[in-house]
């Protein structure tokens, strides 16, 4: 709950405060510009190494005209309203979280614009206003509790929907979290402090009134005490009437124009009535002060750090969304196109929707590699195009990477399916372009090097030398259940309807194993036979021969299963050398 600027000023040093304030806004500003130039200088995919920056900066200039000036001018402001305001695309596929975000985005900017800038925005906007009277208690406590609603309902979310896969790890993302939660627990208990605070009570009396002693006060304090809950360790009640009856005198005449019961603040009140007890120790400790100190300075720290977290997306998604209505059917010139692949490496939420609708999650779960998975693929091709990736020294993690790239099925569904609106397709496409160039090919490309036969011996001599890890059905359910192809009766229909097969016939150069081979290697126990075979490799995931089966058996799905666990465990041995 960031601390309006005007109340802050009047307990914290001017020079202070606004050397503070400005040094923030300067770190804000500077992370945000050197954030966004990385949408024009980092290149993702061979085709955006041939752009250059003056392109780049040419297509955003001629982008940002036709959207101000162009005919699709109105259809950037419905987008800027349903899909920015109001996350009309989140709001489609996952309501909760579309409410969750909802009330983080409406409390935390309905606190900006009444609280911290109340000097600006509320006093403007309602003559008479002070932020001790009624709503205005009740508001600042609600747009706080709707920022904590809202990240506990994602929180919650995120711990009901969990599905076993490997989330992406974002500890600035969770430090930038425990920041704003840090900020609205120093202001709610800032507030109550004041509330329960006799000190806090004098100075005001001191004010208004021309007075501090306690005997001359007596009344007002007994109504103060009662209706306001300040914590007076002299004064117990029941308090006679007629003494009640002047306080209320003396507050009508002194305080009621500008302080309002504090019941209605429904969060910071019953916290003043647990600190009660110990309100006199934190005043002599002066409490006022340095918790204003850690509110204040925890929301310039929350600025000058938020380009330089994940929460940077809180800019990057609102640009992908306007960009995206800008151009009809995304379509963008080659300079838009580099420029919106890496604004894609900074708009993303780290939602998991992706994750969770992605059509080869079970084999990431099976295999043990994230990078199947979409939101890992993305920070994997945001570490490839800027170097990161190979600079590891861990080859391995290079050959994961490219393992979880070429085994995506391309099934859209991340694009379709993502809030931010990311073309992932897209990215994904570029991504696999940049790993061929870094020496790291698809699988299909380095199999393809030696025969079935010879992958299958390269596999047994690194069983017997210990160095290959021993497949079991957690990592290939399918193709390790019986149950999955014994009903198979060798009827050759896979193979007849085969559109793979029938290219291979046609261009005179048949493939070394037809699906019905396939199967059959499995009913005998030769699994490894068929990793490396072109039939595993070439398979079209048409679905031909699984709905043409009479059995019903699920050949693309062993297929599709048989090609993943082929990069898993061929990828161990590729340096084998058959003995000469």
């Amino acid at each position: 709950m960031a601390l309006a600027a005007t109340s802050v000023k009047k307990t914290m040093p001017h020079t202070l405060f606004h050397t503070a304030l400005y040094a923030s806004l300067a770190l804000c500003v500077l992370g945000l510009l050197w954030r966004s130039s990385a949408w024009f200088r980092v290149r993702v995919g061979p085709d955006a190494r041939a752009v250059t920056l003056s392109q780049r900066l040419g297509a955003l200039l001629r982008g940002t005209a036709t959207a101000l000036f162009g005919a699709r001018v109105l259809h950037i402001l419905g987008a800027c309203f349903l899909d920015v305001l109001l996350l009309r695309r989140l709001f489609a596929r996952e309501k909760p979280r579309w409410l969750g975000h909802l009330l983080i985005l409406a409390g935390f900017t309905l606190l900006l614009l009444m609280h911290a800038f109340e000097a600006l925005v509320t006093v403007k906007l309602f003559p008479g206003y002070e932020s001790t009277l009624a709503p205005y208690l009740f508001l600042r406590n609600l747009f706080g509790a709707m920022v904590v609603a809202g990240i506990a309902l994602l929180y919650f979310e995120r711990w009901r929907r969990r599905t076993g896969l490997v989330s992406v790890r974002r500890p600035m993302a969770a430090a930038f979290a425990v920041l704003l939660g840090f900020v609205l627990a120093t202001g709610y208990l800032l507030e109550a402090h004041k509330i329960a605070s006799p000190q806090a009570f004098y100075r005001m009396a001191k004010r208004y009134s021309g007075t501090t002693d306690p005997g001359e006060l007596m009344p007002l304090r007994a109504v103060w005490a009662s209706e306001f809950g300040v914590a007076f360790d002299d004064l117990k009640e029941p308090f006679a009437s007629n003494v009640m009856e002047r306080g209320r005198q003396m507050h009508d005449a002194d305080c009621a124009g500008c302080h309002a019961k504090p019941a209605s603040a429904f969060v910071s009140y019953p916290v003043s009535r647990l600190l009660a007890p110990v309100t006199a120790l934190l005043d002599k400790g002066r409490a006022d002060i340095w918790l204003l100190y850690l509110h204040v300075f925890a929301c310039f720290l929350g600025l000058a750090t938020l380009p330089f977290t994940r929460f940077f997306h809180a800019v990057a998604v609102p640009i992908s969304l306007l960009v995206n209505a800008s151009a009809p059917n995304r379509a963008f010139s080659a300079a838009g196109r580099a420029s919106r692949r890496a604004l894609a490496l900074d708009a993303c939420l780290r939602c998991g929707i992706c994750d969770a609708h992605c059509s080869v999650a079970p084999l990431a779960r099976h295999l043990g590699n994230p990078y199947l998975l979409p939101s890992h693929k993305l920070v994997a091709t945001g570490a490839l195009a800027n170097g990161r990736l190979l600079r590891s020294g861990r080859e391995s993690d290079g050959f994961r990477v490219a393992e979880g790239a070429f085994l995506c099925t391309d099934c859209g569904r991340c694009t379709n399916d993502c809030p931010a609106g990311l073309d992932l397709e897209d990215l994904w496409q570029a991504g696999r372009g940049d790993l061929a160039a870094a020496g790291l090919p698809a699988p299909a490309q380095w199999v393809r090097a030696l025969p079935a036969l010879a992958w299958a011996e390269a596999l047994e001599a690194a069983a017997g030398q210990h160095t290959a890890t021993d497949p079991d059905a957690s990592c290939a359910p399918l193709s390790a259940d019986r149950r999955s192809f014994s009903r198979c009766v060798q009827c050759q229909t896979c193979t007849n309807v085969c559109p793979v097969v029938a290219q291979s016939i046609a261009a005179d150069h048949r493939v070394d194993l037809t699906p019905q081979k396939v199967m059959n290697l499995l009913r005998l126990g030769l699994r490894d036979l068929t990793l490396g075979s072109r039939m595993v490799w070439d398979c079209a995931t048409c679905y031909q021969c699984q709905e043409n089966c009479p059995e019903g058996l699920r050949v693309t799905d062993i297929m599709c299963e048989l090609r993943a666990l082929a990069a898993h465990r061929l990828g161990a041995v590729r340096s084998w050398k058959a003995p000469s």
